[in-house]
């Protein structure tokens, strides 16, 4: 009997737990993060995908290097997806409070509705680390 109300007892406390730990620093740590350009032979190539980041951020809030992940049904997803993302984040402004940390993003580039001859990206962010990039493809 004793077991079981420990048992119970963990299981209610650990969601408790689990609020408490420090809030994901994604999107929060980058003063001015610009959201990428959707490549233009992206959008006439029909082709989307996803771009994981995780950005290495010396103790003197320097960019250390960037690790990428690319999901894309496409390709040469990879190929054209990264570079914008890359130069976006190299180009941000890191809050000191991110020094010395690993931020993680992940861009997500969407396709949707009919192709038009001059589509219009935009963006979106959802904390706490995605940033949608949105359009219609190129005809």
């Amino acid at each position: 009997m004793l077991n079981v109300l420990l048992i119970t007892l963990g299981a209610l406390l650990a969601p408790a737990s689990v609020t408490t730990q420090q809030p994901d620093q994604g999107l929060a740590c980058f003063e001015n993060l610009q959201a990428p350009d959707y490549p233009a032979a992206a959008l006439h190539g029909h082709i989307d995908g996803s771009v994981w980041t995780n950005t290495h951020v010396s103790p003197q809030g320097t960019i250390n290097n960037i690790d990428v992940d690319v999901a894309s049904a496409w390709s040469n997803g990879p190929k054209l997806l990264t570079p914008p993302v890359e130069k976006v984040i190299h180009e941000a402004k890191i809050k000191s409070a991110c020094d010395g940390k690993t931020i993680s993003v992940v861009f997500r580039y969407q396709l949707h509705g009919e192709p038009i001859a001059n589509p219009k990206p935009t963006s979106r962010t959802e904390a706490p680390n995605i940033m949608w990039i949105e359009s219609q493809p190129k005809s």
